[in-house]
């Protein structure tokens, strides 16, 4: 019997890796994106709204939005979730902040 090449599972492992890669980005980007709009929105209204510090209003969230990334802009406050979302909201005067 042959034995199996070292190369061919090599690109059998990649190719198992690869897949199970896009299944993961599919089934969590649509919740990842959820995420950063909610930690945009939030860290955006209690910045300019709440007239809060930004590291402030990140201890207010749950702590199962710790992957969600955050940085504040001039008008508003960009989240993302590396690789796979990212949403931003922006201050209006007088109507707070929407997401874009």
């Amino acid at each position: 019997m042959r034995k199996p090449r070292t190369k061919t599972l090599a690109l059998l492992a990649l190719g198992a890796l690869l897949a199970a890669a896009v299944l993961a980005r599919i089934r969590l980007a649509p919740q990842a994106d959820i995420g950063a709009g909610f930690v945009a929105k939030q860290v955006c209204s209690c910045v300019f709204v709440g007239g809060r510090d930004e590291t402030a209003c990140r201890l207010d969230l749950r702590p199962d939005l710790a992957p969600v990334r955050s940085e504040q802009l001039a008008d508003g406050v960009h989240a993302w979730v590396p690789l796979l979302a990212s949403r931003t909201a922006h201050v209006h005067e007088g109507t707070g902040c929407t997401l874009d």
